[in-house]
């Protein structure tokens, strides 16, 4: 987890650590992931889930289609060789099943199916 003050959200303080985006946070460490074309990325997250929704410690929560969003923005900036993404969560599977398009070199793992529990 990333030490950051709570004045904005932690979805935009997740995507832009993700993004390597240091100008989007203020406050906290500062760390961010900050890659390169060789490297390798390892992303855990282990927390509340619903259909197509990651529980986050405050809202808003992560939503499956804007969490993709950012996986294809981080591919298109040509920040990593490979991404490992794991997710522990009840209905975890929701959040990559049919939206994680191939080719962008992601590997996903969850904790259950779309519908079960983790």
């Amino acid at each position: 987890m990333l030490p950051y003050a709570f004045v904005i959200s932690f979805v935009v303080i997740l995507f832009a650590a993700i993004l390597g985006n240091k100008t989007a946070i203020t406050g906290g460490s500062g760390k961010v992931v900050d890659s390169g074309p060789n490297d390798h990325i390892f992303i855990y997250n282990s927390d509340h889930a619903g259909p197509g929704v990651l529980g986050m410690p405050t809202s808003p929560y992560i939503y499956a289609n804007r969490l993709i969003e950012v996986l294809k923005k981080k591919h298109a900036a040509g920040t990593y060789e490979s991404l490992v993404f794991y997710l522990e969560a009840c209905e975890s599977g929701s959040i990559f099943e049919g939206l994680l398009p191939e080719g962008l070199n992601i590997f996903a793992t969850t904790a259950s199916n779309a519908e079960g529990s983790s």
